[in-house]
């Protein structure tokens, strides 16, 4: 059986073991294999000063675009890059992560205004005139900024786990690269970062929803063990509203003026972005669409992308001929 290396030890990360495929069956190693072959497919491309590093799935000119910090292996993205549905999708990853540019200094800044301004920059720069976008959670807010600000380049949007809110600015009312001072603690740390990683606490009993999510919190533990200090010191969030609103009322009225063919696809139990919320979000952007499964929480399209990629490629389709 043909031999594969990996960097591995007790605690995920640090030793260069030689192993067989037959040793794979363990869950460390299938979790390393998962990420070893998703660091090969990492592409970069250098727009001005920056770096920016990304996945590429499928071909043709039917473009799907998606920024986050993190990507989970088989995540819908992907999927959609992938039959039937081949769309040819770039997952990129935001300024501040992996093989992307870091952030090391402390100005403050709206970090959605310049993931924003990133994945637009992106799609200049591989000639992308326009494409549909899709996120989970915090990777939704660059289509939010793009719906907001360039919708001429956005084909159709589906927003999966998450919402744009208002909240109240804090003091100086400015997103900044607030320094977390337990950056040194969790650098490296296993017992810490495997308490942080991706988990949905909802209760299930299907064996692939539970096999999903033990999976992906392996996953995304290997993939924090791998993150250098200044990766946990740049939150990943902004101006929450994407808009610059200065209160939820300018929101709204804001949201009323996207003329994007919009879908916003949650959980029910998502206690971030609540269902309350998210119709508040939906019933003000013309012909927006709202699709809600009760039984999943904020990790909803992460636990089930076939689902979330199936109920996008619908959407997608639909945009084409939609009534408003």
């Amino acid at each position: 059986m043909k031999e594969k290396r990996f960097f591995v030890n007790s605690s995920g990360i640090g030793v260069c073991y030689t192993v067989t495929k037959e040793l794979l069956c363990t869950k460390i190693y299938k979790t390393w294999e998962r990420l070893v072959f998703t660091m090969e497919e990492i592409k970069t491309v250098q727009i001005g000063q920056i770096t920016l590093a990304y996945k590429e799935f499928g071909s043709g000119d039917k473009y799907l675009l998606s920024t986050q910090n993190f990507f989970l292996t088989d995540c819908h993205m992907e999927l959609l890059g992938k039959p039937p549905y081949d769309y040819h999708c770039f997952l990129v990853y935001m300024r501040g992560y992996g093989k992307s540019t870091h952030i090391t200094d402390n100005v403050e800044r709206d970090y959605n205004e310049i993931w924003g301004e990133d994945l637009l920059a992106f799609a200049k720069a591989m000639g992308i005139k326009s494409f549909y976008y899709t996120g989970v959670s915090h990777g939704n807010f660059a289509g939010w900024y793009a719906a907001f600000n360039h919708p001429e380049v956005l084909k159709g949007f589906v927003c999966c786990d998450g919402i744009v809110q208002y909240r109240q600015p804090e003091k100086g009312g400015s997103p900044s690269s607030r320094r977390n001072p337990d950056a040194d603690k969790v650098v490296g740390n296993y017992e810490l970062l495997e308490k942080m990683a991706w988990m949905e606490p909802w209760p299930a009993q299907n064996p692939e929803r539970l096999a999903r999510r033990a999976a992906n919190h392996k996953e995304h533990t290997a993939i924090l063990m791998e993150r250098a200090k200044e990766e946990f010191e740049v939150p990943n969030i902004g101006d929450m509203t994407c808009c610059r609103a200065n209160s939820e009322q300018e929101m709204l009225e804001k949201l009323a003026g996207i003329h994007v063919p919009v879908l916003i696809w949650l959980g029910g139990l998502d206690p971030l972005a609540t269902a309350e919320n998210a119709l508040k979000v939906a019933q003000v952007i013309p012909g927006a669409s709202l699709l809600t499964y009760q039984h999943l929480g904020h990790g909803g399209a992460d636990e089930c992308p076939e689902m979330a990629a199936r109920d996008c490629d619908r959407f997608f389709r639909d945009t084409e001929n939609r009534l408003l």
